[in-house]
């Protein structure tokens, strides 16, 4: 075949897999603990939310899929860390809560 008919629908394929592969999640987070938090680190500081106070929720940003510590740091320097699983495939956006009891879940919004 001609290189310069291969080098478009090679390009073009690559394109459309890239796009159709993985889009990614949004990620939240929600504070029920008893007290607010100072910081709430996910992954290797991919996504970092400051003074998150009782009762309150962040806004949303993008987290790629794979597994993402988490580390949540109180107002009284008191360290909770748990573990944040993204899908490979699909997107949508998720919330991740802690509660009063240091309990962690990923809700589907």
């Amino acid at each position: 075949m001609n290189l310069k008919i291969c080098m478009p629908l090679l390009l073009s394929l690559v394109l459309c897999l890239n796009t159709s592969c993985d889009k990614g999640y949004q990620v939240r987070f929600t504070n029920y603990y008893i007290e607010p938090m100072d910081s709430v680190i996910i992954g290797n500081h991919y996504i970092v939310y400051d003074n998150v106070d009782l009762q309150a929720t962040t806004e949303y940003k993008k987290l790629m899929a794979g597994k993402h510590s988490v580390l949540m740091i109180t107002k009284s320097q008191k360290k909770i860390s748990a573990d944040l699983i993204i899908p490979s495939k699909g997107s949508g956006k998720r919330t991740f809560q802690i509660d009063a009891i240091e309990q962690t879940v990923l809700l589907e919004d």
